[in-house]
């Protein structure tokens, strides 16, 4: 199976073989590896109308959904949050989709 990528503006994501990689070409030092089990992805607006953000980590619960709006369940938040703006969600929700079908994890 080839790995499941995604590029967004200055973003590259990747799963393969059970583990997914986050990489900003600009930043290496905000690059993120980590087992599929315990990938948490959230998406959080704190204001209407104004872009969210997007943060990966990992969570405590490997039961818990993979991409959703629960902050508490993260164990490990990665430093650097993505700007997404409300129209853009849905690529960040389909592409997370197909990565929560490989883990047999929800997403809310």
């Amino acid at each position: 199976m080839d790995p499941l990528t995604f590029d967004y503006e200055n973003l590259h994501v990747r799963v393969d073989r059970g583990v997914f990689e986050l990489f900003r070409p600009y930043n290496l030092e905000t690059t993120l590896r980590i087992p599929l089990p315990w990938l948490g992805v959230l998406v959080h607006y704190r204001k209407p109308g104004k872009p969210g953000e997007l943060i990966f980590g990992g969570v405590r619960n490997p039961h818990a959904a993979l991409y959703g709006t629960d902050l508490a369940s993260f164990g490990y938040r990665s430093t650097e949050a993505v700007r997404v703006p409300h129209s853009d969600e849905p690529l960040f929700r389909a592409y997370f989709t197909e990565v929560a079908a490989l883990a047999d994890r929800p997403v809310i």
